[in-house]
């Protein structure tokens, strides 16, 4: 889990982790989210303040991985944070958003150098 991310969960959980063990819960009831309804009334005004066009709260989880895909992060590492069983099930959704240049190759060329242009001459 990156960084900016876990410490916010972490001192979340101070304040609402006494809620069966959850980390999150409605914060105008003090209890447990009864469902995907209730969550949905408080998300939608939040997207209004914020300027953002409806997305469901699903969607976040897409935004992320595409994100950090587009951003050069390795799709092993991606597929774990997402839960994935296996990096094939990441590489199906996400591949489109991993990014191809001109640079693909050179890092084994750094590393290999000669010994690949040897290979490739025999």
């Amino acid at each position: 889990m990156l960084p900016p991310v876990e410490q916010p969960l972490i001192n979340q959980k101070q304040y609402t982790l006494l809620f069966n063990n959850k980390v999150f819960h409605n914060p105008s009831k003090q209890e447990l989210w009864k469902g995907d309804l209730e969550i949905r009334r408080a998300w939608t005004p939040i997207l209004r303040v914020a300027g953002v066009r409806y997305r469901n709260p699903y969607q976040t989880r897409h935004t992320f991985a595409s994100m950090m895909l587009s951003a050069g992060e390795n799709i092993s590492w991606l597929s774990a944070q997402m839960g994935h069983s296996n990096v094939l099930i990441t590489a199906k959704i996400y591949a489109r958003w991993i990014p191809v240049n001109e640079q693909q190759g050179s890092k084994a060329l750094e590393i290999f150098g000669q010994h690949l242009v040897n290979i490739k001459n025999k």
